[in-house]
């Protein structure tokens, strides 16, 4: 006989909404309600800017990222300028392109990457 195993889950519930102002003078908010956390950033080139420059360093990035989310029972939704661009963490269904990736728990669409892509060739950094 074995010992079930533990559930490794420590749900929260989070509130409140931050303000935060980066060194380009872009406002990025970040809202948070329940188990519901809202990122907005104004333009891509600020998002671009939030993490890694390598791909690899990104994506190990994001995977870690989403593998705390789940643990604490949180999803995150992210805006760019106003349109959803990515949402991952617990709850969230994996999209194709996810999948693709290897990264579980993640609404990511390929408008989102090619998006993203243009932002950076046209040197909106």
């Amino acid at each position: 006989m074995t010992a079930p195993k533990p559930d490794t889950r420590l749900p929260v519930s989070v509130h409140g909404d931050l303000r935060v102002d980066s060194p380009s003078g872009a406002t990025l908010r970040l809202l948070a309600d329940g188990h519901q956390l809202f990122l907005a950033v104004p333009r891509w080139a600020e998002l671009d800017r939030l993490g890694p420059q390598s791909m690899m360093a990104r994506r190990r990035a994001l995977v870690d990222t989403i593998r705390h989310l789940r643990t604490l029972g949180l999803a995150m939704t992210i805006d760019v300028a106003g349109r959803r661009v990515l949402g991952i963490g617990d709850g969230v269904k994996t999209t194709l392109l996810a999948r693709m990736l290897g990264i579980r728990s993640a609404d990511l669409r390929f408008s989102t990457v090619v998006n993203a892509l243009k932002a950076r060739a046209s040197g909106s950094r």
